[in-house]
């Protein structure tokens, strides 16, 4: 009887393993980051955000927001300080969505609805020059795989490569999350609300 209960449990311990593995793998646990230089992953872009300061890992709150505002658009966040040399309180950030995209227009209604609530409009430019990188979104374990393995080899791109590199912008379709970090034209994407840099244009 105790031999038999053994091996159910063992059985019960192999599934568990396998679907976590499973799920790791599918959130992209072994999917290689390739980081390259390149022109920006989207064109010029009109954008409606929110700036928070702080952690950033309270940026959740706000994309949680946008989403439920409405679940069809790109978010979008653009990250100005780095944790290892600013304090996480002073930490400043955008979060939002895009609005449009190159000769888009900007759908009327919908920038309304995230006027009512609280967001700001801008704009961004398409950057010539830009360290770039992919990985897949799926879920949530998706965003902290990210965190864990895009980050630290973008940082250390940047360092062999001796680049000057300041903010980090990411925008999340449905599949893909593309992080890039403007090489130029990076004043551009300093809203009215940071305390330093030139500040992007807000539009209407």
């Amino acid at each position: 009887m105790a031999d038999e209960w053994w091996f159910w449990l063992g059985i019960i311990a192999l599934v568990v393993v396998v679907t976590i593995l499973g799920a790791l793998t599918y959130s992209g646990l072994f999917r290689s980051i390739v980081v390259v230089t390149g022109k920006s992953p989207v064109p010029n872009i009109v954008v409606a955000y929110k700036y928070a300061r702080g952690s950033y890992s309270n940026a959740g709150k706000l994309f949680g927001e946008v989403v439920g505002i409405s679940s069809a658009v790109k978010c979008i966040a653009v990250y100005y300080d780095s944790p290892k040399k600013v304090e996480a309180a002073k930490l400043r950030c955008i979060v939002g969505a895009v609005l449009a995209e190159g000769h888009e227009e900007v759908d009327k209604p919908l920038e309304t609805k995230f006027k009512k609530h609280g967001f700001k409009m801008t704009e961004f430019p398409h950057v010539p020059a830009v360290v770039k990188t992919t990985f897949p979104y799926r879920n949530t374990i998706s965003a902290i795989l990210a965190v864990l393995k895009v980050y630290p080899a973008m940082n250390k791109y940047i360092e062999e490569k001796h680049l000057h590199a300041q903010i980090m912008v990411e925008i999340c379709d449905d599949v893909t999350t593309h992080y890039f970090v403007p090489l130029s034209d990076e004043d551009e994407f300093y809203v009215p609300e940071t305390a330093g840099g030139e500040r992007a244009k807000p539009t209407h």
